[in-house]
């Protein structure tokens, strides 16, 4: 293959050898080489037509994601910096347009100051793995990136992340409903911790919708339930807790105040903002 742009077409035109021998020794012991002919038997139409629609490169590996023009089937690999694919995936996509075109009736700010990647945000599985999940839908995860890379320094260390530290600010005018600001923050690139899938979070109220905002550092959050907060008020700290591997921010707006009960609702945005994986956003 001679390049990771012609993924698609290569799967399509049926080299699977060559599609194969790129593949990571680690991914080759994971799947044979039928298996990806079978599954792109099955999944390839004679007209079908891919375009890349984002290209994520942090930290010395590159996301891709192709998506069909009726948005209906879409393939992702992940590459290193000679392009050897330690991740591929070839699915069909689901949708959901009721809820899709169904936004927040109030509209919210950024919850942060400066430049930061949407890592994972859009309304399919390939931009955003939230999106298999009623309860975290529409939400977001932004991470910060400079110079290529999401740290400077020791990967062992959160401190060496450059979102670790950074101020969380509140994304609308609200009420503070509930705090947790007590959980350990993870060693990266590590265990995560699954039993508190949120590490350290606030919950909102909005006039009846719940903004949610997790993975704070521990102990940096400084305000506390039942106080009000304006939009752009600092909260607390980007920080590296809960199911978490590196310092980000989670950021969604539900109908209610739990993260994992209730709805997570498409969020509008001021100036007409929609940030897709790949995206770079400046609050």
């Amino acid at each position: 293959m001679e390049s990771i742009d012609l993924l698609p077409q290569a799967l399509q035109n049926e080299h699977y050898k060559q599609v194969y021998n790129t593949l990571s020794p680690d991914f080759q012991s994971q799947v044979t080489m039928q298996q990806i002919k079978e599954l792109s038997q099955s999944f390839f139409g004679a007209n079908d037509t891919f375009v890349m629609q984002s290209k994520i490169a942090v930290n010395g590996m590159t996301d891709y994601v192709w998506i069909d023009p009726s948005s209906s089937k879409g393939i992702s690999a992940v590459t290193d910096q000679n392009g050897v694919i330690w991740g591929l995936q070839i699915v069909n996509l689901s949708s959901y347009p009721a809820t899709d075109n169904d936004y927040t009736k109030q509209e919210y700010s950024l919850p942060f100051t400066g430049e930061w990647l949407t890592f994972w945000g859009g309304s399919n599985v390939l931009f955003n793995y939230h999106y298999a999940y009623e309860t975290q839908r529409y939400a977001y995860d932004f991470i910060v990136v400079e110079e290529g890379g999401s740290y400077e320094g020791d990967p062992a260390e959160n401190e060496s992340f450059h979102a670790f530290g950074r101020e969380v600010l509140a994304p609308a005018d609200g009420i503070i409903m509930e705090v947790v600001n007590d959980v350990e923050d993870n060693a990266p690139v590590g265990t995560m911790n699954e039993q508190q899938a949120a590490g350290n979070y606030i919950i909102i109220n909005h006039q009846g919708e719940y903004s949610i905002l997790a993975h704070f550092k521990q102990g940096s959050i400084s305000v506390q339930e039942g106080q009000k907060v304006k939009r752009g008020q600092t909260l607390g700290l980007a920080g590296n807790s809960g199911n978490s591997s590196e310092a980000h921010i989670h950021f969604q707006v539900s109908d209610q105040p739990s993260l994992g009960k209730g709805k997570s609702i498409r969020i509008k945005f001021k100036n007409d903002l929609d940030p897709i994986k790949g995206q770079f956003v400046e609050g």
